[in-house]
């Protein structure tokens, strides 16, 4: 990186700093601390509040307008621990994403 580059590099993350609104900032802070909190957590705590996120989902799902298909599929796919598992495993390098090899 040349030094002119550099230079206009940091120019505008200072610009980009100025913009930003403090609060905006402090809330990002908190919500990266806490985070990183919930990867620390021992394995048998849970990071997050069981009832408000059941609620939650709960107040999603009668939202839906489809009968109850989505969720009776959801409860169907939540069976299905592979499944889930390989929807959120990482793909190889040699993999473009869709699956085709490289």
């Amino acid at each position: 990186m040349t030094a002119d580059a550099k230079s206009e590099l940091l120019r505008q993350i200072r610009a980009i700093r100025r913009r930003i609104d403090p609060d905006v900032l402090a809330r990002a802070e908190r919500a990266a601390q806490a985070a990183e909190a919930a990867r620390t957590v021992p394995p048998d705590q849970v990071p997050y509040d069981k009832d408000a996120a059941r609620e939650v989902v709960a107040s999603f799902l009668r939202a839906r307008n489809d009968g109850g298909r989505f969720a009776m599929a959801l409860m169907e796919n939540l069976r299905k621990p592979d499944a889930a598992a390989k929807a959120y495993a990482k793909p190889s390098p040699a993999t473009r994403p869709g699956g085709r090899r490289i």
